[in-house]
């Protein structure tokens, strides 16, 4: 609740004339509305309750139109970067940052953006700013722990990937908690993670469907991954050796697309 009404503040800085007056005006109109529910003729207490109520819907409204701006630059930016077009989400959210418009979720895009192309440095600072933000958010805290899982700091990651499964990441992340154990060398943890990764009838991209499988395989446990999904996964994971050449992760992702190219 503090995050948001601090959040609020600071957009409302942003928001044109109409938007903010819109607000002052429900504000005032609601508070004479509560007054009238607890002191006014009981015939109208009813009716200003109702009002009262109405009035809180035509708030929010009101907080929606003036924030417009920023749900719009999010969803371009994340539409590019969906896409792959990371320089054009970079700068969306650098120039967003820059105004001081940044929410949460912003940064978090901004710290993944860093992220896929390379900045880790960056997207560990920006991620570090949306966890001020949201510290029990899962979408912050998986972005980190990926970041960290990608500078090679396993013990750091399990710890901040796990802490975004407790606040309710979707199924698919705990992939990349079992990844974090597995470049560790705990396969123990590793398989029991891995294992319940793969729930019946929860969406994985095949990239990550494929690392699991591969290394469970690696592990002792169920058969290589088929030619098919080696096929729609590698490249994701080649992409991952080449852009994080420089930490000791890239190395170990490196490690595993030569075993499965061979494969092949």
């Amino acid at each position: 609740m503090i995050w948001l009404i601090r959040n609020l503040r600071r957009d409302y800085q942003a928001w044109d004339r109409p938007a903010r007056a819109a607000v002052w005006l429900g504000l005032a109109l609601f508070l004479c509305a509560v007054v009238v529910v607890f002191t006014g003729p009981a015939q109208i207490r009813t009716q200003a309750l109702v009002g009262a109520g109405a009035l809180v819907v035509v708030i929010q409204i009101a907080i929606l139109y003036g924030n417009r701006g920023m749900t719009s630059l999010f969803t371009r930016a994340q539409r590019s970067y969906l896409s792959g077009d990371f320089q054009n989400a970079r700068t969306l959210l650098e120039d967003a940052r820059e105004r001081g418009r940044s929410d949460a979720r912003m940064l978090t895009l901004l710290g993944n953006t860093y992220r896929q192309l390379g900045d880790l440095e960056s997207s560990a600072q920006v991620l570090s700013e949306a966890l001020d933000k949201a510290p029990d958010h899962h979408f912050p805290l998986y972005g980190f722990g990926r970041t960290l899982l990608s500078q090679g700091a396993y013990p750091e990651a399990i710890a901040v990937i796990r802490r975004a499964v407790d606040a309710g990441a979707p199924p698919a992340v705990l992939g990349d908690l079992g990844e974090a154990y597995f470049r560790l060398g705990d396969f123990a943890a590793a398989r029991s993670t891995l294992g319940a990764a793969e729930q019946p009838g929860a969406e994985m991209p095949p990239h990550r469907e494929l690392m699991i499988r591969y290394m469970l395989y690696v592990m002792g446990d169920g058969d290589p991954p088929s030619a098919e999904l080696i096929h729609v996964g590698l490249p994701y994971w080649q992409a991952s050796a080449e852009r994080f050449a420089h930490t000791p992760y890239g190395a170990s992702v490196n490690q595993d697309v030569r075993a499965l190219e061979s494969s092949i």
